[in-house]
């Protein structure tokens, strides 16, 4: 296993350097849209009154969804979850600046799903921090505070904003930068989410990291190395550690993404995983790869084919560790858009195109068959939680498949309006395990961004 993994890492950062023709980090650049007039976005107005060195923010957005036999079973809820984010930025110098963030997220008519975080979260502080240095000049920055994280494509670490509450680190970062490089050194503590008081974050559950990036090395793609190592007290249960004892863990891994010639594009990520869970050792790994290309006929569409793998549990009765870890990824639509599958004790396959139909309008569809990478591990949720346990081979390795259709709308920098329709069909595992029914999300969502500046 480990000599397959550095074959395949040694191919990823050599082969297509060769090749690469335009640097992009998605395989076509949208145009930006044009602002919105002032009267559309009511903090715009505001701001433009104030002195520059006070500036207000703000969005909200809700959506309509349903949750179509949940647990493959028979039950099923609809309900509608509204999110409002109010921010102040205060920077009195080019070099200081503060910002202040509160967010609203409650969920209403449900019946089954429950009204506590990741679907409610009343009143919150979701970020407070105080920055050194500027992001766009100087050679780095420092950031204390509480923070949302986000790198690469976000499959690792990333604020989950799909989610109605979304997520947040208690952060101490140390940003490098300069032209073709840039360097992330930082500690944090995830936020834990509990409806009615202030958020805050687990003493001792900490991840650590190092992430890179380069964007001249390789010509027309960008290369993203990293080093995290995470922590975790063995006294609490949490969906990482299953109630196994302490963890400590190290993941190494790279992201190289680029653009190839006649508007081929690739997109490959590999991590590696080694440290202890308890008695246990760990050895897992995971891997990405997607390859695509852009057509130059009506609607520009853009074909893709990709696959995803993590490895799971080998033998139950030995003391090695083999599930992945999938750490505070962005999880939806990382593998599927129903977000019944997380990146753990996974074999996918996925393929799919999306066409820009007009200025506004982009529509994409997908199809995708999961199985188990282990037959000795179970199906673990986008959360990273174990949610279809088994050990026994006889269940069978095929999960299901699924399809899925969206429709995007853009007006401005004001307006997002979106909806769509995801359906997993169970295969013979979660027919063996589980009541078998299939899962269906179709959903509707409106997103209002009071200013022309995005809320960070």
């Amino acid at each position: 296993m480990r000599t397959a993994y550095s074959l395949a890492l040694t191919w990823i950062t050599v082969l297509p350097g060769a090749w690469a023709q335009q640097y992009m980090f998605v395989p076509t650049p949208v145009p930006e849209a044009p602002a919105a007039p002032s009267w559309a976005m009511p903090l715009q107005t505001l701001d433009q009154k104030l002195p520059k060195w006070i500036q207000f923010n703000g969005m909200y957005r809700n959506r309509l969804e349903m949750s179509g036999h949940i647990g493959f079973a028979k039950g099923s809820d609809t309900y509608d979850l509204s999110q409002l984010r109010l921010q102040m930025a205060i920077q009195p110098f080019h070099w200081l600046r503060l910002v202040g963030e509160t967010q609203d997220a409650r969920v209403f008519f449900n019946s089954r799903i429950p009204s506590r975080p990741p679907y409610q979260n009343t009143w919150d502080v979701r970020q407070a921090f105080v920055e050194l240095g500027a992001d766009k000049e100087g050679w780095f920055d420092v950031i204390a505070g509480r923070q949302m994280l986000s790198f690469g494509e976000e499959r690792l670490i990333g604020p989950s904003d799909w989610l109605d509450q979304g997520r947040t680190f208690d952060v101490a970062r140390l940003d490098l930068h300069h032209p073709g490089f840039r360097t992330a050194v930082f500690a944090s503590s995830v936020v834990l989410a509990r409806d009615g008081v202030i958020d805050h974050h687990l003493e001792g559950n900490n991840l650590y990291g190092i992430y890179n990036s380069f964007d001249k090395l390789i010509p027309h793609a960008v290369l993203e190395p990293y080093v995290l190592w995470r922590v975790a007290p063995g006294n609490v249960k949490l969906a990482e550690n299953q109630g196994h004892g302490k963890l400590n863990e190290t993941t190494t891994g790279v992201r190289l993404a680029g653009t190839l010639p006649r508007n081929f594009d690739y997109n490959v990520e590999m991590a590696l995983q080694r440290g202890s869970l308890g008695v246990y050792s760990i050895e897992s790994w995971a891997g990405h790869w997607k390859f695509g290309k852009r057509f130059g006929v009506a609607a520009s569409p853009h074909v893709f084919i990709e696959s995803n793998y993590a490895t799971g549990n080998q033998n139950p009765a030995s003391h090695d560790w083999n599930t992945f870890d999938q750490i505070y990824p962005s999880a939806h639509d990382k593998l599927d858009f129903a977000d019944q599958v997380g990146w753990k004790n996974i074999v996918q396959v996925r393929t799919g195109v999306d066409e820009k139909v007009t200025k506004q309008w982009t529509l994409t569809q997908t199809y995708e068959s999961f199985w188990r990478a282990s037959l000795y591990d179970g199906l673990y949720g986008t959360s990273g939680a174990l949610s279809v346990a088994s050990t026994n081979p006889a269940n069978g390795r095929f999960i299901g498949q699924e399809l899925d259709a969206i429709a995007n709308y853009k007006w401005r920098k004001a307006v997002e309006l979106g909806f769509g329709y995801a359906h997993l069909f169970t295969g013979a595992f979660l027919n063996r395990t589980t009541a078998g029914r299939d899962y269906n999300y179709p959903f509707i969502y409106l997103t209002f961004n009071m200013t022309n500046v995005e809320v960070h």
